[in-house]
């Protein structure tokens, strides 16, 4: 509808291949919205910052569909997976359970089941979820357009407020995320303050670490961060913290420093950005220690 109430005209393509959504995607020239659980689009539509004029329906092509694990390990998750599918996956929770971890804080059941991994990421919204888990395990986005494939680091991927490196000719195929190394732990953590839906007081981290199994220090860390600004996050002042360290108090003491100095969190109605600053150390400190925990090899097996 438009703002007199009368049914805007919108042109409707289903595509029934990559080829063809693609060759739709060039002959818009960059005026096409693609839908496939139509969960982030009807975000962007709530919020009136689209109102499109030409929808490309995906949801036919099983190209984006699949989970699956590579010769080299890689986990293999289509674009178009949803969140339910993730949650059940047999091949993520062995893999990289700290993604079913990620997929059971995402709202409620009916998005769950309509949502998309690949359309939640290139909504590009700072507090979604995929994003902060995939900025942890250092995923890597592939691209289709015109000239074929490309693979985005997801470093790279963010660029604005539900702006993306994606060209007006490409769409999200896969999110390739690499295997975990030995002894690594991996972890999700989110606060609400209310419940699942309450979309705009969400504050969450991912942690991947990797700890010496005879000094009992992190050697590698990956980390993510949501509703702490306008883009997902990758903190790297804090990740540089815990290198050569163990998660103790003044391990801690200097993260939570790093986190206030390099994380510009948004205000608004709810909470200041020194509280969403408050709040994001006291997760990381959380989910930091659940990695550690499962990195241990004496313990990694019954960790929470």
């Amino acid at each position: 509808l438009n703002d007199e109430g009368a049914m805007s005209t919108c042109k409707d393509t289903r595509a029934t291949s990559i080829d063809t959504a693609i060759e739709s995607l060039v002959e818009a020239k960059g005026e096409a919205h693609v839908i496939a659980g139509g969960i982030a689009l009807g975000i962007l539509m709530n919020e009136k910052l689209v109102q499109p004029s030409w929808l490309i329906d995906i949801s036919g092509v099983e190209a984006f569909r699949g989970i699956e694990l590579l010769e080299d390990g890689t986990l293999r998750i289509g674009a178009m997976e949803t969140h339910h599918a993730i949650q059940r996956s047999e091949i993520v929770s062995e893999s990289i359970p700290m993604l079913t971890e990620m997929a059971a804080e995402i709202a409620c059941g009916r998005i769950k089941n309509r949502g998309t991994i690949g359309g939640n990421i290139c909504l590009a919204d700072p507090q979604g979820d995929p994003p902060i888990a995939a900025l942890a395990l250092g995923a890597t986005l592939r691209a289709v357009g015109t000239n074929g494939t490309r693979d985005i680091p997801v470093a790279d991927f963010f660029t604005d407020l539900y702006t993306t490196s994606l060209s007006e000719d490409e769409l999200l195929q896969d999110i390739r995320f690499p295997p975990l190394s030995a002894n690594c732990g991996a972890a999700y953590g989110k606060f609400a303050a209310r419940n699942a839906m309450d979309y705009t007081s969400t504050v969450s981290v991912a942690v991947r670490a990797v700890v010496d199994p005879d000094e009992g220090t992190i050697t590698e860390v990956g980390l993510g961060s949501g509703g702490v600004g306008f883009i997902p996050v990758c903190p790297k002042m804090t990740e540089a913290v815990f290198i050569g360290e163990k998660p103790d108090s003044e391990t801690f003491a200097s993260a939570r420093q790093a986190l206030f100095e390099e994380l510009e969190p948004i205000e608004d109605h709810l909470y200041s950005a020194d509280y969403k600053r408050h709040v994001v150390s006291v997760i990381l400190r959380r989910t930091m220690e659940r990695a550690y925990a499962r990195a241990l090899p004496q313990t990694g097996a019954s960790s929470p």
